[in-house]
């Protein structure tokens, strides 16, 4: 049946990691600049997912902290989200099916039957966020489309995207039917990529009478 790819606003949101390897590493690095309240649980933390979250902690928007001790199943109280990467298949299993009883998404390392969501391969360049998945199937292959994509994007699609993104409040003031709104996007975005590749630079003003000309055109 497969998994449905919600993006989801994880800012401010509390995460409890369990496990203090590399996999705990992994998944810091990867939900750290999405701006979630993280809180990695084990009697032994690894140095490598200290030393991971001091590095990332200076740029991401959200934040870390270290419990080094036992688990407690009501470490799991006001959770958003929970992550299960202890070297314990058994406790991995009784995490797992306490967080479905108490509905809270849980990701079970190497085992996703016990998972109620997976972490996609990401692309990320800006604004622009690519999540891949094979239902936990083969990351390795996730993996490697990840790649591909990445390799396609032109070098400056995110600044492109956060452009459209300024002055798309604009282009919908000027605008009340969708349909001209959908019309202006694509010149828009036709446009910016042209210049993308012709490595001319554009700025919102630039674009604000651009599409205050086509339309007065439009209307002669």
């Amino acid at each position: 049946m497969g998994y449905f790819p919600f993006f989801v606003e994880l800012e401010g949101k509390r995460g409890v990691i369990l496990g203090g390897g590399t996999v705990a590493a992994r998944k810091v690095e990867k939900l750290l600049a999405f701006g979630p309240k993280l809180t990695v649980i084990a009697p032994d933390i690894e140095a490598c997912v200290r030393t991971q979250g001091e590095l990332l902690q200076k740029d991401a928007a959200g934040s870390l902290r270290f419990e080094e001790r036992a688990f407690r199943m009501e470490d799991l109280d006001d959770a958003d989200f929970v992550i299960a990467a202890t070297d314990d298949t058994v406790l991995n299993g009784e995490i797992a099916n306490h967080c479905r009883e108490s509905r809270i998404p849980v990701n079970v390392a190497d085992d996703r039957e016990k998972c109620t969501f997976f972490f996609p391969a990401l692309v990320r360049e800006g604004p622009l966020t690519v999540g891949i998945s094979t239902d936990g199937k083969s990351p390795l292959a996730a993996s490697w489309v990840r790649r591909e994509i990445a390799g396609m994007l032109p070098e400056s699609i995110g600044e492109i995207i956060d452009l459209l993104g300024q002055i798309r409040p604009a282009v919908m003031a000027l605008e009340a039917e969708e349909s001209d709104r959908k019309k202006w996007f694509e010149r828009l975005f036709i446009y910016c990529m042209e210049c993308l590749d012709r490595g001319q630079e554009i700025t919102e003003k630039e674009l604000t009478k651009l599409v205050e000309a086509w339309r007065h055109k439009e209307n002669e």
